[in-house]
C-alpha cells in the first residue's frame, strides 16, 4: 500500500516537473528580443521551386519562418510567427501581400506573433489546428485542403510534440516539387521533442504520413539544427555515407551563414534515424526489434545526448 502511494506521488512530481519546464521554456522563448539584422543566425535565402518562391526567414536563436509566394498570383503565405518585425519588414521591402499565416503549433517560438498580425494585418487568415493559439479565424482539419493562387495547403495533423500539431504540403498549380513545411515534427536528421505525445505517433508522424509524400518534396523545417541532429545521426549509423557527406556540407553552409534547409524526403528517408526505425541497423543501436519501441528508445536516448 505504502510503495503504491510512493510511486503514484513520484509520478505527480514528475509530471509536475515536466510541466514547469516547458512553461519556464516558453516564458524564456517569449522574453528574447528579435535579433536585429547584422546579428541574425542566417541569411535570408529564396528557394525558388516551379511555380512558387519559399523565402527562408531566420529568427531568434535559430527559429525559421517562411514566406511562400505563388508567382502567377503573387498570392502570399507565412508559415509561423517568430519575429514580426522581419516578418513585416520582408513583406514591405518585397512588396508583398500577406493572405495567409499557417501555424505549426502554439508554443511561443512559433505562434507567438498572431496577435500583433491580427492587430496590423486584420485581413489576413490565421490557419492552425490547436486552440491555444491566439487570434486563430480557421481552425484547420486533418486532411483538409486550402487554395491559395494556384497552390494547394494540404493541412497534415502530426501529433506528438504537441497535440495539435500540424504540417503543411504545399503542391503548386505548375507541377513542380512540392514543400512540406514541418514545424517541430521532422528537422533535418531528427525530430521533436514528445512533450504531449507517445513514440507511435511520431512514428505514424513520420513513417506513415510524410514518408508517404514524393520524394522530392522541400522539406523547410522550423529550426536550425542539422548539425546536433546530424551527429546524432552518425551515432546510430557511424557507417552510413551519406549522414557524413550531409555533416560536411552543413559545416561549409554554416560557415556563411547560409541555411541548412531545405532537404527532401528522399533524402530524410536515407539519413533520418526516426525516420529509418525499420532498418536492421538502427533497431540494433536501439536494442529494438519493433520500430515503434525503437522510435521511443531512440527519442529518450536523443534527449540527453551530446556530441
Amino acid at each position: 500500500m505504502y510503495s503504491l502511494f510512493g510511486r503514484g506521488l513520484a509520478h505527480k512530481i514528475y509530471k509536475h516537473a515536466c510541466l514547469a519546464q516547458r512553461l519556464w521554456t516558453d516564458k524564456a522563448a517569449a522574453a528574447k528580443p528579435p535579433a536585429a539584422p547584422d546579428k541574425l543566425h542566417s541569411q535570408i535565402v529564396d528557394v525558388r521551386c516551379e511555380g512558387m518562391v519559399v523565402k527562408i526567414l531566420p529568427a531568434r536563436d535559430n527559429n525559421y519562418m517562411y514566406l511562400i509566394t505563388d508567382l502567377p498570383t503573387g498570392c502570399t503565405a507565412a508559415i509561423d510567427l517568430s519575429d514580426n518585425k522581419l516578418l513585416f519588414e520582408t513583406l514591405k521591402k518585397e512588396n508583398l501581400t500577406l493572405s495567409y499565416a499557417f501555424i505549426t503549433h502554439h508554443h511561443e517560438d512559433h505562434a507567438g506573433g498572431t496577435e500583433e498580425l491580427a492587430a496590423q494585418y486584420p485581413d489576413v487568415k490565421i490557419c492552425a489546428g490547436d486552440e491555444r493559439i491566439k487570434c486563430v479565424t480557421h481552425c484547420v482539419k486533418n486532411d483538409e485542403k486550402l487554395k491559395l493562387g494556384e497552390m494547394t495547403f494540404n493541412c497534415m495533423h502530426t501529433p506528438c510534440h504537441t497535440v495539435g500539431h500540424y504540417c503543411f504540403f504545399v503542391e503548386c498549380g505548375a507541377g513542380g516539387p512540392p514543400a512540406l513545411f514541418t514545424g517541430d515534427t521532422l528537422f533535418q536528421g531528427g525530430c521533436g521533442r514528445f512533450f504531449e505525445g507517445t513514440p507511435d505517433q511520431m512514428y505514424s508522424a513520420l513513417c506513415e504520413k510524410l514518408s508517404s509524400l514524393p520524394e522530392d518534396t522541400k522539406v523547410f523545417c522550423g529550426h536550425e539544427y542539422t548539425l546536433q541532429n546530424m551527429a546524432y545521426a552518425r551515432h546510430v549509423e557511424p557507417m552510413n555515407d551519406r549522414i557524413m557527406k550531409r555533416i560536411e556540407w552543413a559545416k561549409l553552409r554554416r560557415a556563411t551563414k547560409s541555411p541548412t534547409v531545405p532537404s527532401t524526403i528522399g533524402e530524410e528517408k536515407s539519413w533520418n534515424p526516426f525516420m529509418r526505425v525499420h532498418e536492421p541497423n538502427v533497431q540494433k543501436h536501439a536494442g529494438e526489434k519493433d520500430p515503434i519501441k525503437t522510435m521511443g528508445s531512440l527519442r529518450k536516448e536523443k534527449d540527453n545526448f551530446r556530441a
